[in-house]
């Protein structure tokens, strides 16, 4: 996303909504969470803001506790972390900096100290990464395609590509035998190693030797290379469309899915995550089916349903909503048609 990110946590809906108005009228993207149990299960499965506000005094979970769990999360250890307290309680303040957070705002505080503790923040961070040593792009869903510094590289070897995309999806770092595991399962534990070693040494020919690290035995993707991973934007603006009920994210969501994940990749950890991604991506346009339908969109409501039927034919919710739409749009022609397709593709199927 070209905005940055901001990741708010606080029981209290109003100040979270305080805090949401006045930093998307500065530019920020906004995800708000009530519970920080919910907050942690999409950071685990994805989501990267560029900081996270939190408050410290929550019934679920207290700031410390949730600012821990954070952390121990590789990609989000060196993420801004601010901390909302009371007035009063300056023992808090110096629980929370002594943790390691980088900041707290004193409640009630104006919108220029929020816009300006959380500006302060990203430049600091922004002045600590340059200069970055090379941008990667990476796209993984439909044909995998990956650029270094706006050029396109070619792979002599298909398993070098998929070690990559292995890391991508493993940023905390990985070992031999996990990479070996997934990469060769089949293979006795010295032959694997072998191949991972002569793999490595591919992916290194193509990227450059500096992209892989190792530290303590473990594998990770150098922190100092800029990495645009079409699946972390994927997965981001999934989470925000359907947190937001925004339509015109969804849209950005939805354009993002181009295929299966690394079509035309084999392997078991491939097919797991393809799986699962096909699932969530069903899941995200009917929700953005229902979401044009409360706001009587009709037309996208339609558009939304179409593609679902295309993404899953033998999805019976997809079918069922695409002829309730036309329903809608008074076109029982077209409802009816929507309905024998599924009909007839079901009559097909060998079960």
């Amino acid at each position: 996303m070209s905005n940055r990110l901001v990741v708010t946590v606080d029981d209290e809906r109003a100040m979270l909504k305080l805090i949401q108005v006045s930093l998307e009228g500065s530019g920020y993207d906004v995800i708000s969470f009530d519970n920080p149990h919910d907050a942690l299960e999409e950071l685990h499965n994805g989501l990267r803001p560029d900081v996270i506000i939190s408050d410290i005094q929550m019934p679920q979970l207290d700031g410390y506790s949730f600012y821990e769990a954070a952390r121990e999360i590789n990609e989000l250890r060196a993420v801004p972390f601010l901390f909302l307290t009371a007035l009063d309680a300056r023992k808090d303040v110096r629980k929370g900096m002594s943790l390691g957070a980088d900041d707290y705002l004193t409640k009630p505080f104006t919108k220029e100290e929020l816009l300006e503790a959380v500006g302060v923040r990203l430049t600091r961070v922004d002045e600590l990464r340059n200069p970055v040593r090379g941008i990667v792009e990476a796209t993984a869903l439909g044909a995998p395609i990956i650029e270094r510094d706006n050029q396109r590289l070619d792979w002599d070897s298909l398993k070098a590509l998929e070690l990559l995309f292995f890391l991508l999806e493993n940023r905390s770092g990985v070992t031999t035998y996990e990479v070996a595991e997934a990469l060769w399962p089949g293979k006795t534990e010295s032959k694997a190693s072998s191949s991972f070693h002569t793999t490595l040494y591919r992916l290194r020919k193509v990227m450059g030797g500096e992209l892989i690290e190792s530290v303590n035995r473990r594998y990770y993707l150098h922190s100092k290379f800029k990495i645009n991973y079409d699946l972390d934007n994927y997965r981001q603006l999934s989470i925000k469309a359907k947190g937001t009920k925004n339509i015109a994210m969804y849209e950005r969501a939805i354009a993002l899915y181009k295929g299966p994940y690394l079509k035309s990749f084999d392997s078991i950890w491939v097919e797991e995550i393809r799986h699962v991604l096909e699932t969530e991506h069903s899941a995200l346009l009917y929700s953005a089916a229902e979401a044009a339908l409360k706001y009587k969109d009709v037309e996208k409501a339609t558009r939304f349903f179409q593609l679902m039927t295309e993404h899953d034919p033998y999805n019976f919710d997809a079918a069922e909503g695409l002829a309730k739409v036309w329903e809608l749009r008074g076109n029982t022609a077209k409802a009816m048609e929507a309905r024998g397709q599924f009909e007839e593709l079901m009559a097909e199927e060998v079960w």
